[in-house]
C-alpha cells in the first residue's frame, strides 16, 4: 500500500512545475515545525517496528517526482488516486496535488498486514492511502475527475530522469 503522510497545500511558488511551465508567483512552502517533528517522530517509530517497506520525502517535483523515483528505484509500478491525497485548502487541482512542494510529506510503502497498526500510529495527523505498488512496471495516476492523467512505463520515466546526464 502507498500512503502519503502529511498534508498538501497550494504551495507552488518556486516549484519545479512553475519553473518548467514558465510561471511565476504563488505561495512558497512553509515549515510547520511542531507538525513536522510529530510526523518524523511517528515515522521513526513505524520504521523501528519495521512497518515501512520503503519511504521517500516529497521535495523537488512533489508527489509526481517522488512516485516516479520510487518506481525507478524499485523496478515496480504504482497506481495512485489523487482524490485520496490529503489537501489543506478549498480548491484542489491535479497539478497542485502532483507538484506542490509542501514540506514534511512522505510517501510510505506499507505491507497490507501492517495497515491497521500503521494507521493507528498516524492517528491525529494528516495521511491518505493514495495507492498501491503494482507488479507491472508503470506509473498510473488517476486525477480528481476519475480519468487517467499519467500512464507511463517505468523505463520511460527512468530515461527522462537520466536524460540530463547523457551528454
Amino acid at each position: 500500500l502507498i500512503y502519503l503522510v502529511g498534508s498538501t497545500l497550494d504551495e507552488m511558488g518556486g516549484s519545479e512545475y512553475f519553473k518548467v511551465m514558465g510561471l511565476e508567483g504563488g505561495r512558497v512552502p512553509r515549515v510547520f515545525v511542531l507538525k513536522s517533528r510529530d510526523i518524523m517522530h511517528r515515522l521513526s517509530i513505524a520504521t523501528s517496528k519495521r512497518m515501512i517497506s520503503a519511504c521517500h520525502d516529497l521535495s523537488d517535483g512533489g508527489l509526481g517526482s517522488a512516485v516516479a523515483e520510487m518506481a525507478i528505484g524499485g523496478g515496480l509500478g504504482a497506481s495512485i488516486q489523487l482524490e485520496a491525497v490529503p489537501f489543506e485548502g478549498s480548491n484542489p487541482a491535479d497539478d497542485i496535488l502532483l507538484f506542490s512542494q509542501s514540506n514534511s510529506r512522505f510517501l510510505c510503502e506499507i505491507a497490507p498486514e501492517n495497515k491497521d497498526e500503521f494507521e493507528k500510529l498516524l492517528h491525529g495527523i494528516e495521511f491518505g492511502l493514495i495507492g498501491r505498488v503494482e507488479e507491472y512496471p508503470g506509473m498510473n495516476i488517476t486525477g480528481l475527475n476519475g480519468e487517467t492523467i499519467i500512464n507511463e512505463p517505468v523505463a520511460s520515466l527512468k530515461e527522462a530522469w537520466q536524460k540530463p546526464l547523457k551528454w
